[in-house]
């Protein structure tokens, strides 16, 4: 039995160095998804398909649907993790109690959107590869 995995925060005792390497590794991570993303398109478009596999056009516009819903997404959360990270860096200059609260919410939030779009992504991946392998000319 598979257990699901949650989102947990632990932001509140982290240091600002630790919150820069964490999102500097969330900004690595998104962008190898991106590239991924980029070889599923190559891979959709290409002649390596078994011959009259019911409804193959259709699954492959679905997928290559999902995958550009997926590469905007990915690039919204490329982009606010930049500026986050820019944030990150001004953090310093903010001593009081309340800017900590206010940032640390908005650190935590943006950090959920990437483990729940990193979700997608495995999810994803798993229907994808598991319908190429079916589908893919020995």
């Amino acid at each position: 039995m598979k257990s699901k995995l949650t989102y947990k925060s632990f932001n509140s005792t982290k240091s600002i160095e630790a919150l820069k390497y964490a999102t500097s590794l969330d900004i690595v991570n998104l962008e190898n998804i991106k590239i991924d993303l980029d070889f599923y398109k190559t891979l959709l478009k290409k002649s390596i398909y078994k011959p009259q596999v019911l409804d193959l056009y259709e699954r492959l516009v679905i997928f290559k649907r999902e995958i550009a819903t997926l590469d905007t997404t990915c690039t919204a959360l490329l982009s606010a993790l930049q500026q986050h990270a820019n944030q990150i860096s001004n953090k310093i200059e903010c001593d009081d109690v309340a800017c900590d609260n206010f940032f640390i919410q908005e650190h935590d939030a943006l950090e959920l959107q990437v483990f729940n779009f990193k979700t997608e992504i495995a999810n994803f991946k798993f229907r994808f590869f598991q319908y190429i392998e079916s589908v893919v000319m020995n």
